[in-house]
């Protein structure tokens, strides 16, 4: 059956370059204007048009992430997974649909002339999964028939076989297309559509508090004007149960405007930290970098409640001072009001000041409980437990001297403000009741709830800006990460076919006069470097510890900048040849620096390909492994080479560890590999298997060693 939308929104493969471009700016995720793919070159293969697209797409300024899908979850995926480019084949020839997003029931595709093409979600499914349906359609039928199947219902009953068949396949070939971490936070909020929302909540609370005000209005006024009856109450109750929808839809408006802000931070902090100077890292200690963990959770945590409580207690101020305008003491109230609003503010600075120090000497604590915890039989074992109890007996000392400021100023920001507010309140209504016939009765309940409501409004405003400078504090222990998440990704100059074409090329790396220093050293670890390896080289560095190996392997993987010199991969470049520098020269680093991640065996083999792993990646990783002596390994755990392993999982040894870091480089299949003390961990026979195994699985090969 031929879908005539297909006629329209059906791409050919020479065009994604086109299409990628207009649905990243449709979607209002294109970066730049200046520089699109247009109609681009992407390879004929289509098993090779992951890698063009994740070119092209940080070209276009967009991420472009590879996923897979049950058949099962198909639709849902279709409604919610847009914007998208999904590889379909189409009369012969290979191509893809461009998915905008769906709207009304329906999917939205971009067609070739420029225009929405609306198909329903179950024909877009039903042509994706029609070549899988093909397969069992006739196993199906049979049995249909088998079973004398009324002919009414013989389709039906057919096509729910087929669907409960092929429902646990996966359907490949969906390209996601997202901000990348690293762009604009103010333009990834806004293309969440988190700025939309947010006025949103502003209005919602704005009508939730005049319309209290209204029903008090409704039901004051009527019982001083000795008009109350049960029509009155009726009005004031049908008033107060038709808000409990409004107040339960801005409380869900809040709580998702929150969990999205911090979604998108957790993904620029981590971004942040990928990109931070290998150095940097290097310098701070453990409990300093889960000191920086825990800020970020208290800033996204502190940072929107403090915000939403200090804009509710602004609009709360806002009402109470009209209120008050009306009431028994006009003049005097408002007055009161704004000094008292001055007095939060002031007493706000005091607190941010306190917490300065209590946030600092919190902070330390951190550390030093951290490491102390990492090296604590190092404490057992060698140091005094008299200077122990000393050291941490002062910094317990400090704390609880500066957390008996903090909390004073915040009891006087917080409920103290609103207390001495009412009292003075209440004074100044006092001397207006003290002239006989002055006040009359409604003025006066006008008073009393606008006193009410500015004690509210002053309580909110106080805890507020106490959460806004915790949060503060926690900006300055995260801004470096955050701002490090900034840095754009280098999308290089020329696509990756005409990078690949410099593959025939004799000299693979190519160094000349490289010069390197650390930040904070005046010497030069290298010193003008220069160096040739050739395709197909089996290089052996050797030299003493603080030499410059490990640092010069750093600077030839596109870890580390060199401060001077050229450097070429296959006579390009780095920002010609760009992240992709990453995946043609690969490294094992020191075993001190190089990690176990919680996650299965596989993941941890896997990381330099595309994840989820083929059966051929599996069966590759599985293969190395039994060339490197870790098949008895293999078969003692209980899931095999799906088996979680790091700390909490299965425990490796040191030697298995050793041989898992050298799995996982020479699977990425590098042009050229580096072995950073590879060998150190291992027995002599041990070794010689795996060098053996390194010789045989590099295409170029750089062991550093100590002589």
């Amino acid at each position: 059956m031929k879908e005539l939308w297909l006629d329209t929104a059906w791409w050919p493969l020479a065009e994604l370059g086109a299409a990628l471009d207009a649905l990243a700016g449709r979607s209002g995720s294109a970066g730049s204007d200046d520089d699109p793919v247009g109609p681009g070159r992407p390879p004929a293969d289509s098993r090779l048009v992951h890698e063009w697209l994740v070119w092209a797409g940080e070209r276009a300024g967009v991420e472009v992430l590879p996923v897979e899908t049950d058949l099962a979850a198909l639709g849902r995926f279709l409604e919610d997974g847009g914007p998208a480019i999904i590889l379909q084949d189409y009369a012969g020839e290979s191509g893809f649909l461009a998915l905008q997003g769906s709207a009304r029931g329906k999917l939205k595709l971009l067609g070739r002339d420029g225009r929405t093409v609306r198909v329903r979600q179950h024909e877009v499914s039903g042509l994706l999964s029609r070549v899988h349906a093909e397969r069992v359609r006739p196993e199906a039928e049979r049995i249909v028939a088998a079973a004398g199947v009324h002919l009414r219902r013989a389709e039906a009953v057919c096509s729910a076989m087929v669907a409960h068949r092929i429902s646990g396949e996966t359907l490949g070939g969906i390209f996601l297309l997202r901000l990348p971490a690293s762009a604009s936070f103010a333009k990834q909020l806004r293309q969440a559509g988190l700025l939309r929302r947010l006025v949103h909540i502003v209005a919602l609370f704005a009508l939730l508090y005049a319309a209290e005000i209204w029903g008090w209005q409704l039901i004051g006024g009527a019982t001083l004007g000795g008009r109350i009856d049960w029509g009155w109450l009726a009005a004031w109750v049908l008033l107060l149960v038709s808000l409990l929808p409004t107040r339960l839809l801005a409380g869900w408006f809040e709580a998702s405007f929150a969990l999205d802000v911090g979604r998108l931070m957790k993904g620029r902090l981590l971004a942040g930290a990928l990109a931070l100077p290998l150095d940097k890292v290097k310098r701070s200690g453990v409990g300093q970098l889960i000191g920086e963990v825990m800020e970020a959770q208290a800033l996204e945590g502190m940072a929107l409640a403090g915000g939403f409580a200090v804009l509710v207690g602004a609009l709360e101020l806002g009402f109470a001072t009209w209120v008050l305008g009306l009431g028994a003491a006009p003049g005097p109230h408002v007055l009161l009001l704004g000094l008292f609003a001055t007095l939060a503010v002031t007493l706000g600075l005091l607190l941010h000041r306190a917490m300065k120090g209590w946030t600092g000497k919190r902070l330390g604590m951190t550390n030093y409980l951290i490491e102390a915890m990492v090296g604590h039989r190092t404490r057992l074992a060698q140091e005094r437990a008299g200077r122990r109890d000393a050291a941490e007996d002062g910094q317990l000392a400090g704390y609880y001297t500066s957390s008996q400021q903090m909390d004073a100023i915040a009891v006087r920001l917080g409920s103290g403000l609103a207390m001495a507010w009412q009292l003075c309140a209440l004074l100044a209504l006092g001397l207006a009741l003290a002239v006989p016939g002055a006040v009359s009765p409604a003025r006066l309940a006008i008073s009393l709830g606008g006193m009410m409501l500015a004690q509210r409004a002053l309580g909110g405003i106080g805890n507020g800006l106490s959460s806004l400078s915790r949060a503060g504090f926690a900006w300055r222990q995260i801004a470096p990460t955050f701002l490090a998440g900034r840095r754009p990704s280098e999308a290089g100059a020329i696509d990756p076919a005409a990078r690949n074409g410099q593959a025939g090329r004799s000299t693979v790396i190519e160094a000349r006069g490289l010069r390197f220093a650390h930040d904070d050293r005046s010497e030069r670890v290298l010193d003008n470097v220069s160096l040739a390896i050739a395709r197909g080289d089996r290089i052996l560095i050797e030299g003493p510890s603080g030499g410059g190996k490990s640092t010069l392997a750093s600077v030839l993987t596109g870890l580390r900048r060199a401060d001077a010199g050229l450097l070429l991969l296959d006579g390009l470049d780095r920002p010609t040849v760009g992240d992709d520098w990453h995946r043609h020269v690969s490294a094992a680093p020191q075993f001190h620096e190089n990690h176990i991640l919680a996650g299965t065996l596989a993941f941890n083999l896997l990381m330099g390909r595309c994840w989820p792993p083929s059966p051929t990646d599996l069966a590759d990783a599985e293969a190395l492994c039994e060339e490197l002596g870790l098949g008895e390994l293999l078969r003692r755990m209980p899931g095999g080479i799906n088996q979680r392993v790091g700390e909490t999982g299965w425990q490796l040894s040191h030697g298995e560890r050793s041989r898992i870091f050298l799995a996982r480089a020479l699977l990425q299949r590098s042009d050229v590999t580096i072995l950073d003390e590879s060998f150190a961990a291992l027995d002599p026979a041990t070794m010689e298997r795996c060098l053996a195994t390194a010789l045989k699985r590099s295409e170029t090969l750089v062991v550093i060693a100590h002589p």
